[in-house]
């Protein structure tokens, strides 16, 4: 069985165990096992879950991402043998926690790439928070940009505020699906956000292509997005873009894209946190242009103009290749 894996995340106190007991109450987390990260020595979160009766287990002392990484892994190997029947894994991560180092390990570990699908990374953010402020506040814009999807906590906040902040979470993560709820109130939050059919590296692709073609900073935080007609040859493009994100002054959070190639009908999709990217074929329908979305710390648009020239380079010497073949 591969069982089907969420990575719920989100700054110190946005919502993420109020999210859980919300859907648990609702029975949507019956065929669900939870695992709770708390940094401290005691987790009222996993104390809170616990008490419901969900399948759960507890990962406190320290933060899953680097200290407790190991016993992560450790409690999935187990999960199969605990929880036979269970098909999916919800995992909260503490508040302070960086879900990119999570993702990379689902690529890395073999037998997580064997047992278990990554289908998204939800990052819960709480309304009443300063988007401002919350930049500031690490690792909290990591958590944003890793995002398939972001849950704002609505609270009674005004409409006007509401959609401001939708507008900023937006700017820095133009791929994310946004979701407005009050988690105090809404007990019918899908649960398909958190375990659809799509694997993470493709979710939110619609919302891909809808961004503007210039730059987005926000305190240092930059999203990018290239758009190129035509195709390229898949050897040449995974090449360049791994040279380009292997960069020492690239400090790259996430890139996402669909690439036309010469090799299928079919277009690749392109997915990457930090220095880790993976190329897969879908056959989800696609815009005729090929695009790629950038999300880093202080990418200048000279690193971006240099990626865009190195395709359009690739594109042109393969063109000449094939008509000298051709000849």
């Amino acid at each position: 069985m591969i069982r089907q894996v969420s990575i719920v995340t989100g700054f110190l106190g946005a919502g993420k165990t109020t999210l859980a007991l919300g859907l648990i109450q609702s029975g949507a987390m019956r065929d669900v096992v939870l695992i709770v990260n708390d940094f401290g020595e005691a987790s009222f979160d996993s104390i809170q879950i616990g008490s419901t009766g969900a399948s759960y287990q507890a990962m406190d002392g320290g933060c899953i991402c680097c200290s407790v990484k190991d016993d992560l892994l450790k409690t999935l190997h187990e999960i199969p043998r605990l929880f036979p029947d269970k098909k999916k894994v919800w995992i909260e991560t503490s508040g302070i926690s960086d879900p990119a180092e999570l993702v990379t390990l689902f690529e890395s570990s073999s037998f997580l790439y064997n047992s278990y699908v990554l289908n998204s990374v939800v990052c819960v953010v709480d309304a009443r928070n300063n988007f401002d402020w919350l930049m500031t506040q690490n690792p909290a814009p990591q958590q944003l940009a890793s995002a398939s999807c972001v849950v704002v906590n609505r609270y009674n906040l005004p409409d006007a505020d509401i959609d401001t902040l939708v507008m900023e979470v937006g700017s820095l993560n133009p791929i994310a699906d946004i979701q407005v709820v009050s988690l105090r109130d809404d007990k019918s939050i899908a649960i398909d956000i958190f375990f659809g059919s799509l694997a993470y590296q493709i979710q939110g692709a619609g919302a891909v292509f809808s961004t503007s073609d210039h730059a987005h900073e926000t305190h240092g935080f930059t999203t990018h997005t290239i758009r190129w007609n035509g195709s390229v040859d898949e050897s040449l493009f995974s090449e360049l873009l791994d040279a380009w994100i292997e960069s020492p002054e690239l400090d790259l959070l996430r890139l996402k894209g669909s690439v036309h190639t010469n090799n299928s009908d079919r277009l690749m999709v392109v997915q990457g946190v930090r220095k880790q990217v993976t190329f897969d074929y879908d056959d989800l329908e696609w815009p005729q242009a090929s695009v790629l979305v950038v999300i880093g710390r202080e990418i200048t648009q000279i690193m971006i103009d240099d990626l865009h020239q190195q395709i359009l380079t690739a594109q042109s010497e393969k063109q000449v290749e094939a008509e000298i073949c051709q000849k």
